[in-house]
């Protein structure tokens, strides 16, 4: 997956190119993510390491704009700690809220999945019927299945975090939590693998692909 490089500076002023803007071709030339407040350096970072673009295009119109975005540690801890400030919640309501991400990062490998399907209608992704599969292939080169795939709602507070400072956020994208089996390698002194992590959404229209390189971020 290949990042884009080039900052574009965009007016609040002006249209914003979006996934819900008819104008998708244009997101060629946007970097791997824009805010719409200011983002937090500590943010850049985290979505530098765990944030990825891919797009379908059909007959040379786009049929599908997605961005993958791995749960890491990191984003765990920044989620968390946004989520206190932003609701004032108490010291034994924030402990919990972060010992269960710990326990989640511990037992699972964790995606969001923002979709815009070309057009105003929803995808049928998460079905069991769905002609949209997802896989994970982990560190040893494994395909894996998810076990659980949810779909946020608009009001979700991790959705709504995310939209403070990423502009593909709107009301036309499907957000989804994606949940992958993990055996915890450091607990149980088996060694990590070399390979490339990657996640694949497959179907008769195309494929999505989000790879992430470095092994460590996901244990």
């Amino acid at each position: 997956m290949k990042f884009f490089m080039t900052r574009v500076v965009i007016s609040l002023t002006v249209p914003i190119i979006c996934f819900g803007c008819s104008t998708t071709d244009n997101w060629a030339i946007n970097p791997i993510y824009e805010h719409v407040e200011e983002t937090p350096p500590q943010l850049q970072k985290i979505l530098a390491d765990t944030y990825r673009k891919d797009e379908i295009y059909r007959d040379y119109n786009t049929k599908m704009i997605a961005a993958g975005l791995f749960r890491s540690e990191e984003y765990r801890e920044f989620l968390t700690d946004s989520i206190q400030s932003s609701y004032h919640l108490d010291e034994a309501a924030n402990l919990e809220i972060s010992l269960a991400q710990k326990q989640q990062f511990a037992n699972q490998f964790e995606f969001l999945l923002m979709i815009y399907s070309g057009s105003n209608e929803k995808t049928d992704f998460g079905k069991k019927d769905s002609i949209w599969q997802a896989r994970l292939y982990d560190d040893d080169g494994d395909k894996v299945v998810p076990t659980r795939i949810q779909k946020l709602k608009d009001t979700n507070k991790e959705r709504m975090l995310l939209g403070r400072y990423l502009k593909e956020l709107d009301r036309w994208v499907e957000v989804y939590n994606l949940s992958f089996p993990k055996l915890n390698k450091p607990a149980t002194g088996v060694k990590l693998g070399s390979e490339t992590f990657r996640l694949e959404i497959a179907g008769i229209e195309g494929r999505l692909e989000f790879s992430w390189e470095d092994v460590k971020k996901f244990y």
